[in-house]
């Protein structure tokens, strides 16, 4: 199966090794849309599913601080693929959301929650938090506490009660 990804991707292969039982390929970042295509429309693949986007923050890695993982699936050939690209911070992907209609919500939640932009996406803005929300909560240098959290808000007493604060107003949680 990587060869075959191999011969589709052409010199956008970047590699191609197998994670415990699973394929696993990774192609230049301005080839995603065109190789997807390719795997979607390939007779010995059939790759019509897909399944997750998804995206991973490396911090240290400079130019290459986030890893987009696709999660692709043939029903008719029983077969999966995953296929990841690295981009540098503030890069962009191609959207997917012309070939698979998952792809506009599953980007969407990748924009939202790591700050990766997919261009040419049809409605990219967030889709799990609201509008106007301080950055990027799965980003590794994103703060725990999150933006302008208190920093005892969260803490609970012994009996699942929460412990009173200026965060709270008098009336209580």
């Amino acid at each position: 199966m990587i060869s075959r990804v191999r011969e589709l991707a052409g010199d956008a292969f970047e590699d191609g090794r197998v994670v415990r039982g699973d394929p696993v390929v990774e192609v230049a970042a301005s080839a995603i849309p065109l190789v997807s295509e390719r795997l979607r429309d390939d007779a010995e693949l059939q790759l019509q599913q897909l399944v997750d986007v998804t995206a991973v923050h490396w911090p240290a890695d400079e130019g290459r601080e986030f890893e987009v993982v696709y999660q692709f699936r043939s029903l008719s050939k029983n077969l999966f693929l995953r296929v990841k690209a690295r981009l540098p911070d503030g890069g962009c992907v191609g959207t997917l959301a012309h070939l698979y209609s998952s792809a506009r919500w599953l980007e969407r939640e990748v924009h939202d929650l790591l700050g990766v932009r997919f261009e040419g996406h049809p409605d990219l803005r967030r889709i799990l938090l609201p509008d106007g929300y301080d950055g990027h909560p799965l980003r590794k240098d994103y703060p725990v506490e999150g933006p302008s959290f208190p920093e005892d808000a969260h803490r609970n007493d012994l009996f699942g009660r929460l412990d009173p604060d200026d965060f709270w107003d008098e009336a209580g949680p």
